[in-house]
């Protein structure tokens, strides 16, 4: 009886939502994951609010500025160069994933110095103690460079808990053919400091926050000037709201800290969102008439029909209703007048049920129109 009455009684002492509330490692991200964000408007005036036990965070009245997919990829499925580092078993900076953000790392401009970065893809290992960042690869000046980190930059402690925290230094230093060197000294200190309820345009769930602070100084040397120069040291804030079976964040919020003030300035705010339909584009284009798809309820073929009023190149995307993209075609130039496009859905095997096709001309807004699929 005595085994019995004790955890009985240690459960009454925790409320539901503490009790439910653990991310674990089959919650993170996986190789073949794709993941839909928008980049809310107006950032600066959004506030992270308060941490703490049971609190709600209500951020229903976001809008969306813009979306993007992350495609969480095999590392084989990233460029070449970035295998040997981040793809071999034996390799001390082996990942299981990659994912292209171009968002992700930026060197500060440097008067004189002409230096572009491109293709930036962050390379991940899922453990069940951690979600750690290995390093990434950019294209600097066109040369694709590996840069792993000298140790694994924690993004999630695991298991995650209310109680949950971590520190992890790391460094990194890059040698950019023709230009100079480039390094980095990094700490990162993540800790759950709340946990209760969002919610967000994408619904309402019961979450943990991280409050994750990277203090870093970067060290900037040029071959043409022959000498190099420590710049101050930065401090990024992140407050990531995580939950069961979503643990890459359904919102993340970034703030920089201001030197010699500590006052923190948001600079993104990003959530987790569902496919955004957007009709005003294509009209202003096309007409609100000029565009036909038929069959349409259909299963093995679309007929698309576009009347041009401009010559231009054209292009198809089909999405289920999570917006996970199914078919995208690209065409050259198009001569204005009548445009006839044939999607050959039987291929995709869709099931029955909604689905959008997303068409584009030239640099216009583009639009999107339902989809039906009926299988005979």
């Amino acid at each position: 009886m005595k085994h019995f009455l004790l955890p009985c009684l240690l459960g009454l002492s925790l409320s539901p939502a503490l009790a439910q509330v653990t991310v674990v490692q089959s919650d993170m991200p996986s190789a073949g994951d794709t993941l839909r964000f928008s980049i809310a408007s107006g950032a600066a005036g959004i506030d992270p609010g308060a941490g703490g036990n049971n609190q709600t965070w209500d951020f229903s009245s976001l809008q969306s500025q813009s979306q993007y997919v992350d495609d969480f990829l095999p590392v084989s499925a990233t460029p070449f160069t970035y295998v040997a580092t981040y793809g071999l078993p034996f390799s001390s900076s082996y990942s299981d994933m990659g994912r292209l953000d171009n968002s992700a790392f930026q060197v500060p401009t440097i008067p004189g110095i002409n230096l572009t970065i491109s293709d930036v893809y962050n390379f991940y290992k899922s453990g069940s103690s951690s979600f750690s960042q290995k390093g990434f690869g950019a294209s600097i000046n066109g040369f694709p460079l590996p840069i792993p980190y000298s140790s694994s930059d924690v993004l999630v402690p695991l298991p995650l808990t209310p109680n949950s925290t971590s520190s992890s230094p790391y460094n990194f230093d890059i040698q950019i053919p023709t230009i100079g060197y480039y390094g980095r000294e990094a700490v990162r200190n993540n800790t759950v400091d709340g946990w209760g309820t969002l919610i967000t345009p994408f619904g309402t769930f019961q979450t943990l926050r991280i409050r994750s602070e990277l203090v870093y100084s970067d060290t900037i040397a040029i071959d043409q000037f022959g000498f190099g120069f420590q710049l101050p040291e930065q401090t990024e804030i992140k407050y990531k709201w995580v939950a069961p079976d979503y643990g890459w964040p359904l919102l993340e919020i970034t703030a920089t800290t201001l030197p010699f003030v500590g006052t923190e300035v948001i600079s993104r705010v990003v959530y987790r969102d569902k496919f955004i339909l957007d009709n005003t584009g294509f009209a202003n284009s096309f007409g609100p008439s000029q565009v036909l798809i038929y069959p349409n309820p259909t299963s093995d073929v679309a007929m698309v029909k576009s009347e041009l009023p401009t010559a231009g190149t054209m292009s198809y995307a089909v999405f289920d209703a999570t917006g996970r993209s199914l078919m995208q075609i690209e065409r050259g130039i198009q001569p204005s007048g009548t445009c006839m496009e044939i999607l050959p859905l039987r291929a995709l095997n869709l099931a029955d049920g909604i689905y959008f096709l997303k068409i584009q001309h030239g640099t216009s807004r583009p639009v999107i129109r339902p989809l039906l699929v009926h299988n005979q």
